[in-house]
């Protein structure tokens, strides 16, 4: 698959993260990670949009992260998702691919928060 995009085309548009900080999107795809973590955890109580992008959008998403994990040399891709979310895993489920993993998290708060997910899908400490 060819990417139509390039990481400075990201910067030009000015994408940024919607988790509330803003983070310029290109900054994390500069970062040369080795492992592309999707944060489906939906820590707050009253949203619940990462669920209605799952079930809805799965084929996008895995299009979409598959390609992000291209551009930025992520060898493979992992879901933190709450074990509660039944319909969302069942979703996201069969349209993994290869080098991509559901880590089921316990229901707690913040279990999306950045620091608490990465130490709980790959144990370690930042």
């Amino acid at each position: 698959m060819t990417i139509p995009f390039s990481i400075a085309a990201i910067a030009d548009a000015g994408i940024i993260g919607a988790g509330g900080a803003g983070f310029p999107t290109h900054v994390k795809l500069a970062g040369r990670p080795e492992i592309l973590i999707v944060n489906a955890a939906e820590c707050e109580p009253l949203l619940h949009k990462d669920g209605e992008i799952i079930r809805r959008y799965a084929d996008e998403l895995i299009a979409g992260c598959t390609a992000a994990a291209r551009l930025c040399g992520a060898s493979r891709i992992v879901f933190g998702i709450k074990k509660k979310y039944r319909e969302s895993i069942a979703a996201l489920q069969p349209q993994l691919r290869a080098g991509m993993s559901i880590v089921l998290l316990d229901d707690f708060y913040p279990a999306g928060d950045e620091v608490t997910l990465i130490y709980q899908i790959t144990g370690r400490i930042l």
